[in-house]
């Protein structure tokens, strides 16, 4: 996910890299003078706050963060890190004990990967049915949802069950067939229902739940 520079910023992170060979850490007040230095001799037209302007482009494009030695383009360099931000790609809605069981990490090795990504702006995290899960950055929230849900295990379970009884049945029959509490249940069905994966109808004063006729479509043609 490549992210467009203007002329201005690529000269500018070009002498930040520079610093960032000399120093520690990235620290705007100091790099200003050290940027300055460099071009002042040249036919650039940037002040203390024209670079002050730039550095606070690159700043909240996620290039450089505060604090850090590291840019954008160190990120992924890292072998770790590049495994684990490839398993987010691939497994959107992930959560954190999945990832160090499925890669075998330890726990801080994978919360130290993770920080650098969401610092970065590489993965956004949230919560889903109270798990914190983790997605590329260009992924929306629906989207997410969406996948959560159908692997989940309880959703799919319903999911399933809704398909081969794509009749309509009732909230009742439901928990008592699959043995799931009919809170829970009703949790879950309106989880999906709200992600249109099923929907439900009033038929004779009884509510009864199907199976969406555009996901039963798109299911169809994902196998």
């Amino acid at each position: 996910m490549p992210i467009n520079l203007q002329e201005h910023e690529k000269l500018v992170l070009q002498i930040v890299y520079e610093f960032l060979n000399k120093n520690r850490e990235f620290n705007i007040q100091k790099v200003i003078p050290f940027i300055h230095s460099r071009i002042r001799h040249t036919s650039i037209n940037l002040n203390y706050q024209g670079i002050y302007e730039v550095l606070n482009s690159l700043l909240k494009k996620k290039i450089l963060v505060e604090g850090s030695k590291l840019s954008r383009n160190d990120i992924l360099k890292n072998k770790t890190r590049k495994l684990i931000y490839n398993f987010i790609q691939e497994n959107p809605g992930t959560h954190f004990s999945k990832i160090t069981k499925e890669l075998n990490l330890s726990n801080h090795v994978v919360v130290w990967h993770l920080s650098m990504l969401l610092k970065f702006n590489f993965i956004k995290k949230n919560s889903i049915d109270n798990n914190e899960v983790f997605f590329d950055i260009d992924m929306n929230q629906l989207d997410v949802e969406l996948i959560y849900y159908k692997n989940h295990e309880k959703s799919r379970e319903i999911i399933t069950y809704l398909k081969e009884n794509n009749i309509g049945v009732s909230k009742t029959r439901i928990a008592e067939d699959l043995h799931i509490h009919i809170n829970t249940l009703s949790k879950y069905l309106i989880m999906l229902e709200n992600l249109r994966i099923i929907y439900r109808e009033k038929i004779d004063k009884n509510y009864l739940y199907f199976i969406e006729t555009s996901y039963e479509l798109e299911e169809t043609f994902t196998i």
